[in-house]
């Protein structure tokens, strides 16, 4: 049987391919789909640190460097960064950990136990693709994607959203759309098992999903739900696609879900936050403040119990702090946001379609968690705007833009502290 076995393998496969991350704190995007909503989704600054299962009595190593893989440097770990998302919630995470192995089996993720009896277990994937080594084991880079599934190993399709006029890269978290004019979005799936096999990206993606409900997100204690009972949700057609129209201004969430007789048919996709923005207004003012980069408090007193012991040799004592450390530049907390100049449009490579996008950092701030770089397709055609590069720490891009078509460009940077400020690049025509 598929399920319970792969439940198993992903927290006790070891091989030696796990991507090392940096010993610095990196920004991930961790995403928590549980038994009937989403549990979280956003962005989350970890670093290398201890976590404990609710039921254990000792804090747990839990970055990458394990006596299995002794030459890794310690990184921040796929499990490590979630257990930080929860506690962002003040949720906890129970699961049983193997010395062997140095990394737990998970059975919770906040309110939702796995289900033993109906085999509906959690399951693991780092940027779409089922992982080959557990969640402690698994080291991240910045900017990964980490997704948690309850009863991930039963066949369904995971759902992907993004605007319809995306042409690929990393899926976007949001997009802009104009007042009472159709937005059109596209939902596709992926659906395989196979650890280690990442999945298509949309531009190649054979698999449109139709008949799926792309509905308004409600929150509530911090959890995420799909309204699909509400008469502003839409249904995807043959082709993957559906047209929403926003008649208020502001923010608005969309997840795309697929329900039968109240069950899911797959897995709910990831979150799209839309500006609608007000004219004459050009935006929409901040983020939502799950949507910004946040990170995990410290543990309370009564939680260090077991800190430091060493249960028959398992864990060594002392190492890794048990939260992420901030960067040093955040302890200032600096008012002041961060400040570029210098933007430059290097436009060398515009006959193959590249256009190369470069700054300088005047003023990091409270210190940089985010950049994106975004492009608005111009003329006949024009398109929305959408993100085409995200990083952290690199000062420059280079964008694919499609042939014959002249865009608009715009760069967003958001600190630590989840302040974001947008800068035009400039404009740019690709010949044909």
């Amino acid at each position: 049987m598929r399920r319970p076995i792969a439940a198993f393998l992903v927290a006790s496969f070891v091989l030696f391919a796990a991507p090392v991350a940096q010993a610095t704190p990196v920004q991930v995007h961790v995403r928590v789909e549980g038994r009937t909503q989403t549990l979280f989704e956003g962005p989350i600054l970890t670093d290398a640190h201890k976590v404990r299962a609710t039921s254990d009595s000792v804090w747990r190593r839990c970055n990458g460097a394990t006596a299995l893989n002794p030459s890794a440097t310690p990184g921040a770990a796929a499990t490590a960064a979630t257990s930080d998302a929860m506690r962002v919630l003040g949720q906890t995470f129970d699961g049983r950990w193997y010395g062997q192995w140095e990394d737990y089996f998970l059975e919770r993720w906040g309110p939702d136990a796995q289900d033993v009896a109906a085999a509906e277990y959690w399951g693991l994937l780092v940027n779409n693709a089922f992982t080959d080594v557990g969640g402690c084991q698994y080291q991240l880079d910045g900017g990964d994607e980490v997704l948690w599934v309850y009863d991930a190993f039963d066949g369904r399709a995971r759902l992907l959203l993004y605007p319809a006029d995306y042409s690929g890269g990393a899926l976007p978290q949001s997009a802009t759309a104009t007042l009472n004019q159709p937005f059109e979005v596209e939902v596709d799936s992926w659906s395989s098992s196979n650890e280690g096999v990442p999945p298509p990206s949309p531009t190649r993606s054979a698999s449109p999903y139709p008949g799926a409900e792309v509905a308004p997100v409600e929150t509530g204690g911090g959890f995420q739900k799909a309204d699909a009972a509400s008469p502003k949700t839409v249904v995807t057609g043959a082709d993957g696609q559906a047209s929403i129209t926003f008649a208020e201004p502001g923010w608005h969430r969309i997840k795309a879900v697929d329900l039968v007789a109240s069950a899911e048919a797959a897995v709910r996709s990831n979150r799209l936050d839309v500006c609608v923005p007000e004219p004459p207004a050009t935006d929409c003012g901040p983020l939502p403040p799950d949507a910004v980069t946040r990170m995990a408090p410290p543990p309370e007193p009564g939680e260090l119990e077991g800190e430091g012991r060493d249960p028959d040799g398992e864990e060594p004592a002392g190492g890794d702090s048990l939260v992420a450390t901030p960067p040093q530049s955040l302890a200032a907390a600096p008012a002041a946001p961060v400040r570029l100049r210098s933007l430059r449009l290097d436009r060398g490579a515009v006959a193959r379609g590249l256009v190369k996008v470069s700054w300088d950092v005047l003023d990091a701030g409270a210190g940089i968690a985010e950049w994106t770089i975004y492009a608005k397709r111009l003329g006949r055609n024009a398109g929305r705007w959408t993100s085409r590069a995200r990083g952290g720490e690199r000062t420059s891009a280079t964008l694919r833009l499609s042939a014959g078509a002249r865009y608009k460009l715009r760069l967003t940077v958001v600190d630590v502290l989840g302040r974001a400020s947008t800068t035009p690049v400039g404009k740019v025509q690709i010949p044909a």
